[in-house]
């Protein structure tokens, strides 16, 4: 009966040690794109972001980062003029009693991560990390304790061994453009791995905007990206804003799930580019497309004009310009007249008609191959006569065609 009660004892132990210790691998999955989103506006590692998460927040089930959002453990500070949460941590009176100490709390944790980069980058005393590369994230740990972050003499290492056992250190490489990730369901916590196929037989997965994607490759259409990952066409094509299965540009973003309403990342607007359109920006960033539109107060199937401001997160307070037909083509110039030859040629060659640049406005449906066979052009030639670089079309767009 002793024997009993002892291994009943130690079985409670490990689950409730188990139930304290928070789901890193998850963490990771959930916080990876902030971190890496930061990096790209701070230089502060993403590796090194996420692990000061994981450790300061218990993988976010700490108290503060539960109640609070604060995954930082960043007190209230002299100049925090914004919510609070009073939490015993290692203040005490003038008695030796240890009292509550105020944290900052935060509407979300993405809040949180963006809080950090800010408290290191107005804090004089880590200026020195931000000249380290932000690959370098031993040296980033060190700088940490150095300058005074935390008190246990072993930060530094805690921290690069949850770089090196989790790997964190392959997003330092990576950009909020597009962070990739080849098996999206793998866990990453694996000692090893079994060998996978040769990086030409798979597409590389990713996640933007918090998103599911894939990155196509040539040949692909969303038929078979759709048959490939088990998704209904209709559910695939409704999930990327489009009436119908087509041919994808190698490099093409295509969705697995739902895209968001809204930006989740730090970049607030986008300022429009030549080869932009609504729906490129729309899958730049994982937005929907309607969203988008009326995001902009613009009407759907319109276009902004070169280097007007798209909001990705609130909403603009008027419409951007819109493009309008190129007014600065003009018909062809005559052929010019060359001196008759002294040597004739065995049979006249007739002249060749000369082709008349219109503008063709894409109707629900359009495709470029099928506007390419309708004016007797190939697809790469609207292409290059409109600097596009995919073969997405949207309704309203405006595309210059040869008439013959």
């Amino acid at each position: 009966m002793q024997r009993l009660f002892i291994i009943t004892l130690v079985l409670s132990f490990h689950i409730n040690l188990f139930a304290q210790t928070g789901d890193r691998n998850a963490y990771i999955r959930d916080f990876r794109e902030i971190a890496i989103s930061e990096m790209d506006r701070s230089g502060i590692p993403a590796s090194i972001k996420l692990a000061q998460g994981i450790l300061e927040s218990n993988a976010g089930i700490s108290t503060l980062a539960t109640k609070a959002n604060n995954h930082f453990g960043i007190k209230c500070g002299g100049r925090w003029d914004g919510p609070t949460y009073y939490h015993k941590d290692d203040d005490y009176d003038k008695n030796g009693n240890l009292i509550k100490s105020c944290f900052r709390k935060y509407d979300s944790a993405d809040k949180s991560y963006q809080a950090h980069t800010v408290f290191l980058q107005s804090n004089q005393r880590y200026a020195f990390l931000f000249d380290y590369s932000n690959t370098d994230y031993k040296n980033w740990a060190k700088g940490l304790k150095k300058a005074g972050y935390a008190t246990n003499p072993k930060y530094p290492d805690l921290l690069i061994n949850l770089i090196e056992r989790y790997e964190l250190h392959k997003f330092d490489k990576m950009t909020s453009e597009i962070l990739v990730f080849e098996d999206e369901d793998e866990e990453i916590d694996k000692p090893s791995r079994p060998s996978r196929p040769s990086s030409s037989t798979i597409r590389k997965q990713g996640v933007k905007n918090g998103v599911k994607m894939v990155i196509a490759k040539n040949g692909d259409t969303h038929s078979k990206i759709a048959s490939a990952y088990n998704i209904g066409i209709k559910r695939l094509l409704k999930y990327n804003d489009l009436p119908r299965s087509e041919a994808l540009a190698n490099g093409a973003y295509v969705y697995l799930q739902p895209k968001r309403k809204k930006n989740r990342g730090s970049q607030t607007t986008h300022r429009v580019k030549a080869e932009d359109n609504m729906y490129s920006i729309s899958q730049k960033y994982g937005i929907r497309l309607e969203c988008l539109y009326k995001r902009n107060l613009m009407t759907l199937g319109t276009q902004p004009a070169v280097g007007e401001r798209i909001y990705l997160k609130k909403k603009a307070k008027k419409a951007p310009k819109t493009a309008r037909p190129d007014s600065s083509v003009k018909p062809p110039k005559p052929p010019v007249t060359k001196p008759p030859s002294t040597t004739k040629p065995d049979k006249p060659t007739p002249p060749k008609p000369q082709a008349t640049t219109i503008i063709y406005v894409v109707k629900k449906g359009d495709t470029l191959w099928a506007v390419s066979k309708e004016y007797g052009m190939t697809v790469d030639e609207i292409k290059a006569l409109n600097n596009l670089t995919s073969n997405v079309l949207s309704v309203g767009q405006e595309l210059k065609v040869k008439k013959k």
